[in-house]
């Protein structure tokens, strides 16, 4: 009995030090104003576990280890601090200390003890006698009385069946509830913080779940979510009242069923409840049934990732999770997830049943609080130029994959996409048009390494999502590649290859920024249309000579005389930025082919270990982790360059039969560059020399694609060779950039100087 007594004193004392019976006062007042009252109070109880076992052991260890039982000790307090709260907002003012309330039946108040009068303006404050060792529970009801109100911890459900004896046994059941809650009316799930995440918490895998668990206990998964279900209803809670008409069962709320975690849902609905009075069978009220919402996710947890990154032939199984009512906000396909579960025995021969008492919030990653050596080096040397620290990671970029200065324009765009990639929204879309995809995919795979998260696509996966029917009736919601590339980059492949229906689905997806869940016919009828918003880069290759023999047997328009299956411009519209990786005279290509194929050879045939990269892997990874917390704003000139090129260009490149060349969204594919181009140059603010790299990527893949440039750009995806640092990426290219930018102004300004809200 001292046991049980100290662990009660223990769970009152870290409610009123966590704010718990602040929070009680404020849902009772909440649930007093509303009309009908709930039947039923739900008062989570947070506890953290580091902070309480300072407070005291017992009790943290018996929430860690019998969470059902620490349930039970947090709930028998709830309720008897529910009870006083009640007693104080209901009471009356008597003439004084001894008078005893009145007996009035409409009053739900006790008829008859001795109670001061509390002061309603006054936060309760409830604490108990650390000496007190009977079974009286002394509550104080106000701060400022040293009056108390003693209430019957044991027997508090027969004393609230004697304060229903008063009621008439002919009262509605569906009318106003008395404000004081029996136990069964108060839901108290636990919400358990705090728990380390050490090798003896957290459940790795199926093979770290218990065969045999004999009482509900607690751990840590952390992961991510490959799997979803669509929202299922369940039973919060159910009332049930007396059969016999006699019975006080029938006035008030004495039998009422509340789910809890750890238990099956079964034990909220009975099949043959009695009634706690006369024993009488118990009849459901169907009208105060309350149903929530639940869902099932998979989960491929944090180590088992890991493993599959390193061996692609390794088979993992991912752990089955139920989440209920606002845990299940926001969840999508891919988003990684961390949460504290209670796990629980089912029917052999399942597995323990896994379910979230609490969801982690994310944690924010940190960046390094300093520029690694090298970069810190290049900053310090490059800082007098607006261009040229950017120019140079671009040309130092997987130099291990090819040379450096070819596919330097790939390059570029490739580090511009891994600094836009972010967890809130899609990052910048890369496509390169070349006839070389072994290159080009070699490159997408090594780049992809640098991002927060790299999916690489096969065709055994969907590249969207799609939807099955379990053999229980639950429509299951698989994530495809650019779902499961969450604030990540998605390497779809050669796009060339695609089908028609695969390529059209990706177009939509980077269009409108949504990804539709492909759903199969006999499911259209069990589910709506659902999408979910994408949040990665998608990177791909394509090449127009394969697609355009791939369609030579189809007709050719009429009209355009362009074979159908070459390089349709509703691709090069939906990716940011377009890369053609050859000029149409091949001017620079063999060169650059030259250089690729010796140093492939020389990195075949040499004996000692590979040289290291110009650009230490984890270096780069700590540089892309600092810019991609960068929060930039746009400056004047920036926002006018941008939106003066955009407007001249859609009127100059467009005709009456196909519209303009330039897609609507390219102004927002260019705001995008040029963010992440200030962010790669250490900037929090998007200057007119971002603005100007912006203009030139996007109208070297214009001319590339149309034949003729409207600023004299020509296309060049490979740096010459033999040529000075300072030309490619120094002095010389800066007078180059400069030259640029006074062109593009006197383009804006000759084409869009009628409109004034441009310039």
């Amino acid at each position: 009995m001292e046991d049980a007594e100290d662990l009660h004193i223990a769970a009152l004392k870290w409610l009123d030090h966590s704010g718990g019976l602040s929070h009680l006062h404020a849902a009772l007042v909440a649930r007093a104003a509303l009309c009908p009252s709930p039947k039923v109070l739900s008062v989570p109880v947070f506890v953290n576990v580091m902070q309480l076992r300072e407070m005291n052991e017992e009790l943290a260890n018996l929430v860690v280890h019998r969470p059902l039982e620490a349930q039970q000790v947090f709930h028998q307090i709830i309720h008897i601090a529910s009870v006083a709260v009640a007693l104080e907002l209901n009471g009356k003012h008597p003439n004084n200390n001894n008078e005893v309330f009145e007996n009035n039946e409409d009053d739900h108040c006790a008829p008859g003890p001795m109670t001061h009068i509390p002061d309603t303006n006054n936060i309760t404050s409830l604490y108990l006698e650390g000496n007190s060792k009977s079974s009286k529970t002394h509550v104080t009801v106000n701060a400022l009385s040293s009056e108390e109100v003693k209430l019957d911890r044991v027997d508090l459900n027969l004393t609230l069946q004697s304060l229903a004896s008063d009621l008439p046994l002919d009262a509605s059941v569906s009318g106003d509830s008395s404000s004081v809650l029996t136990a069964a009316q108060i839901h108290v799930p636990l919400r358990v913080d705090g728990i380390p995440w050490t090798r003896e918490w957290v459940v790795d895998g199926v093979r770290d779940l218990p065969l045999q668990v004999q009482e509900p206990k607690l751990a840590l998964v952390s992961g991510k979510i490959i799997s979803i279900s669509l929202p299922t209803s369940y039973t919060v809670w159910a009332r049930y009242v007396c059969s016999s008409s006699n019975c006080v069962g029938m006035a008030r709320d004495l039998h009422v069923r509340v789910f809890a975690v750890g238990k099956p849902e079964t034990d909220t609905i009975h099949h043959h409840p009695k009634c706690r009075v006369c024993h009488s069978p118990l009849v459901e009220d169907p009208s105060s049934r309350e149903l929530g919402e639940k869902l099932m996710v998979f989960l491929l947890p944090d180590a088992q990732a890991n493993t599959l990154a390193v061996d692609a032939y390794t088979r993992v199984q991912a752990l089955k999770l139920i989440l209920r009512d606002e845990m299940i906000r926001g969840l999508e396909p891919g988003q990684p997830l961390a949460a504290t579960v209670m796990v629980s025995s089912q029917k052999l021969p399942q597995f323990p049943s896994l379910e979230a008492i609490l969801v982690h919030p994310p944690t924010p990653l940190r960046p390094p609080s300093s520029l690694p050596p090298m970069f810190r080096r290049l900053v310090e040397d490059r800082h007098s130029s607006p261009w040229s620290l950017v120019m140079t990671l671009a040309y130092m970029f997987a130099a291990s994959v090819t040379p450096a200065g070819t596919f330097h324009t790939l390059k570029l765009a490739l580090l511009l996409s891994l600094t836009s990639c972010s967890s809130k929204k899609a990052g910048l879309a890369v496509l390169g048009v070349g006839s070389n995809t072994t290159l080009l995919l070699r490159l997408l795979w090594y780049s992809a390494r640098f991002a927060p998260r790299g999916v690489i696509h096969s065709s055994l996966d969907s590249v969207t999502a799609n939807c099955t029917k379990d053999s229980e009736g639950n429509i299951w919601v698989h994530g495809g590649s650019l779902l499961m590339a969450h604030g990540g980059v998605c390497v779809l492949g050669d796009f060339s290859k695609f089908k028609k229906e695969s390529q059209e689905a990706v177009c939509r997806a980077l269009e409108s920024g949504t990804v539709q869940v492909e759903r199969a016919t006999f499911v259209r009828q069990h589910m709506p249309a659902l999408t979910y918003p994408l949040r990665a880069a998608a990177w791909a290759c394509y090449d127009p000579v394969r697609a355009c023999n791939h369609a030579s047997r189809e007709s050719i328009d009429s009209f355009l005389h362009v074979p159908l299956g070459d390089l349709k411009k509703s691709v090069t519209d939906v990716f940011g930025l377009v890369v053609y990786t050859e000029t149409p005279a091949g001017e620079c290509e063999s060169e650059a082919e030259e250089v690729i194929t010796l140093h492939t050879l020389l990195e075949g045939t040499r004996p000692q270990p590979p040289t290291q990269p110009l650009l230490p892997p984890d270096q780069l990874l700590q540089y892309l982790s600092l810019v991609r917390s960068l929060e930039v704003v746009f400056s004047t000139s920036a926002e006018k360059l941008i939106r003066g090129y955009y407007v001249a260009t859609r009127r100059l490149r467009g005709d009456c039969v196909q519209g303009s060349s330039v897609p609507v969204t390219a102004i927002n594919v260019l705001a995008q560059v040029a963010a992440s181009h200030a962010r790669l140059a250490l900037r929090c603010t998007v200057e007119g020399w971002d603005a100007v790299t912006a203009v030139l990527l996007c109208e070297e893949a214009l001319a590339a694609h149309s034949g003729y440039s409207l600023l004299q750009v020509p296309p060049t995806p490979h740096l010459p060779l033999h040529t000075d640092l300072h030309t490619l990426v120094g002095r010389k290219n800066d007078e180059r950039m400069v030259s640029f930018q006074r062109t593009l102004e006197e383009f804006i300004e000759t084409h869009t100087g009628d409109i004034p809200t441009v310039i």
